[in-house]
């Protein structure tokens, strides 16, 4: 089936009480429009579920991002329209070249939040980020996950992604000759099959409440690079979605072991989840209290408590969620 003959494009007044089967809506101001045209042939596609196509004024789009939440569709924002994510808890990752997210606003802005719990930093590179940056991340108990590492390692960002409700793909991530309309042009960075392969992992994603893809120069035209390599991230994305209701979070299905590695005398006993059929791992933080929290992780987590070893992933937080819930500092 044909992209054209599943996209839709609805009014933002209508969003509402159009396409309830819908599993996401593409939201753009205007400059996304070459990417949309860049991907239109791109979706010949086993899939049937609609994509709904929303055009709004800037000052609209959190509203119509609510409007997404409120359906259970993900929100898909294409350009430089800002938004803060609502009331409730949230977890967040980043796909930048750099690690300062304080001296950007729109993480700033994020990271301010008093809602924020998780936030992740994937792909950066370090000779763009001062060492202080990456410190206060780590002091807060957020992750980081540089380009080199990454590329060494695709499967260390899944976790990453899996854990986050709001997605930020920053195209100046690209190196310079698979995105050359960017504002900040780099000879390095990551290759458009890798920023791909992340939006493939978002939606894949079982918490995904909205995805933004931004910093693109409006002036593009459909046959430029750039839109060419947006909307072929946005069609892995896309597809992923179509798909996520497979990689669900994990609960009493059969398919779902239960493993507890005992860490000895003197050790923390740490439970494992593992679902047979994704692959998945979670680790779940005992909290104060008596009650747990699920974090996604990877096997090698697993496989460094096997050890004898505290995975880092456990100890960041451990602490974290415990000292929240005592009022430490």
């Amino acid at each position: 089936m044909q992209f054209q003959q599943i996209i839709h494009y609805v009014h933002a007044h209508h969003l509402r009480a159009e396409y309830p089967e819908a599993q996401a809506a593409i939201i753009g101001t205007g400059s996304h429009k070459p990417v949309i045209d860049a991907l239109m042939p791109l979706y010949v596609h086993r899939h049937t579920t609609p994509v709904l196509h929303v055009e709004c004024a800037e000052n609209d789009v959190a509203n119509i991002v609510a409007d997404c939440q409120q359906r259970g569709i993900v929100a898909v924002i294409v350009g430089n329209a800002r938004f803060l994510p609502g009331g409730q808890p949230f977890s967040a990752a980043a796909v930048a070249p750099s690690a300062n997210m304080r001296s950007v606003e729109l993480y700033r802005s994020v990271l301010e939040h008093p809602q924020l719990e998780i936030f992740s930093v994937i792909g950066f590179q370090t000779y763009l980020t001062a060492t202080g940056d990456i410190e206060w991340l780590h002091e807060q108990g957020y992750e980081t996950l540089r380009l080199g590492a990454f590329r060494d390692c695709p499967a260390e960002a899944e976790p990453l992604l899996r854990e986050a409700h709001h997605v930020f793909f920053d195209l100046n991530a690209l190196r310079a000759s698979d995105a050359p309309e960017t504002y900040q042009q780099s000879p390095n960075g990551m290759y458009a099959e890798e920023l791909c392969q992340l939006a493939a992992y978002s939606g894949r994603a079982p918490k995904l409440q909205s995805f933004r893809l931004f910093n693109f120069l409006p002036s593009l035209a459909s046959t430029t690079l750039t839109a060419q390599t947006a909307a072929q991230t946005l069609w892995h994305l896309l597809e992923g979605i179509a798909v996520r209701h497979q990689w669900h979070i994990p609960n009493s299905t059969a398919h779902i072991e239960k493993i507890i590695v005992d860490a000895g005398e003197n050790g923390q006993s740490m439970t494992f989840l593992h679902d047979t059929i994704t692959g998945f791992w979670w680790l779940q933080i005992p909290l104060t209290g008596g009650s747990h929290r699920l974090i996604a992780c990877l096997q090698e987590d697993y496989r460094c408590a096997c050890r004898h070893e505290v995975p880092v992933r456990w100890l960041r937080y451990f602490q974290k969620f415990n000292q929240k819930l005592t009022g430490e500092k």
